[in-house]
């Protein structure tokens, strides 16, 4: 495909959806309107979150000081604001969904066929240094199985990334004054996975110093293998950066830390590796490996009990991620 076809968000979902895809005009209305909403989280994150007419004209709620999420960690602006941003899109647009979930807040319920994830600013303490931020996104049908994710990256630009179909394609945020009022998703490329088993990035979260003697040994073997050092404590922003360069994305079980959240960060992203032939594994404490089939399906009726999960693990291109196992 030709990238000067200038192809929007909705005709690609158009396009690459064959219509018999259940509940197709629904699950591109989701996709559509959540896109949408990250266009002024992007306007309000490039501004610090410091615009109060924004803030008051779009009646959103102020944090309350030292609040803390269902993960009992506090609160900041950044993640209150945004949450509000794509929660208000999909009520306002009376978007038919499933249930809403987010890190930020209990489910919401509605009557659709999919259901919601939102991980609306990962990497949310990297704002104040100016640091990569993304969101992530993760929709599920009625048997708890994810169809879909996407993230988008707040940088130098802004892009989506998104899985569907059995493809992987990159949109860049089009800014130009042409379109100054009516920004859009473009479609910049179809994505591939360098499968390397060498010289790729090593993006390794946590403290190292609480790892387990398997885990060191294979931070150790990266090392010897030439796996560049690159964490930036940006889930989302170390993912994209191993999408290109190949390599592999830890953050590994440790005493007393919150680990990443299961099905707001890690299972949105394997669905994209795994799309891309990549691989995802849950790491437990003891060094035992769960996979992607392993997880409990999320559901209308288990989303409250099963939401807020939180595990190590371990995720990247096959040959660097299955290096694990022979450790």
């Amino acid at each position: 495909m030709e990238h000067s076809e200038q192809i929007k968000l909705t005709r690609f979902l158009e396009r690459e959806l064959p219509h018999y895809f259940p509940n197709k005009g629904d699950l591109i209305e989701i996709i559509e309107t959540i896109a949408e909403a990250t266009i002024p989280i992007r306007g309000l994150l490039e501004k610090g979150i410091t615009s109060r007419e924004i803030h008051l004209r779009m009646n959103i709620r102020e944090p309350e000081k030292g609040t803390k999420n269902i993960y009992e960690e506090e609160q900041i602006h950044e993640d209150i604001l945004t949450h509000s941003i794509i929660l208000k899109a999909l009520v306002e647009n009376k978007v038919n969904f499933s249930f809403i979930a987010s890190e930020e807040a209990e489910p919401i319920f509605g009557t659709g066929k999919y259901g919601i994830t939102t991980d609306p600013v990962d990497g949310s303490s990297n704002v104040a240094v100016n640091r990569t931020v993304g969101t992530i996104v993760g929709i599920w049908d009625e048997n708890g199985n994810i169809i879909c994710s996407f993230y988008v990256l707040y940088g130098i630009f802004t892009n989506l990334v998104i899985a569907v179909n059995g493809k992987v394609a990159e949109f860049i945020l089009d800014t130009t004054p042409y379109s100054m009022n009516f920004y859009h998703y473009i479609l910049h490329d179809y994505l591939t996975l360098p499968d390397k088993d060498r010289g790729g990035i090593r993006c390794m979260g946590g403290d190292n110093e609480t790892w387990s003697e398997k885990c060191k040994k294979y931070e150790r073997e990266l090392m010897k293998r030439g796996y560049k050092d690159r964490y930036s404590g940006s889930f989302v922003g170390d993912f994209h950066a191993i999408l290109y360069y190949g390599g592999i994305y830890s953050y590994f079980p440790q005493e007393n830390k919150t680990k990443l959240r299961l099905y707001y960060e890690w299972l949105p992203l394997a669905f994209i590796a795994k799309t891309l032939k990549g691989e995802f594994f849950i790491i437990e404490p003891n060094d035992e490996i769960m996979e992607m089939a392993d997880t409990e399906p999320l559901k209308k009726n288990n989303v409250k009990r099963i939401h807020a999960t939180t595990c190590g693990g371990l995720i990247g291109n096959k040959k660097a991620v299955e290096l694990f196992r022979l450790i």
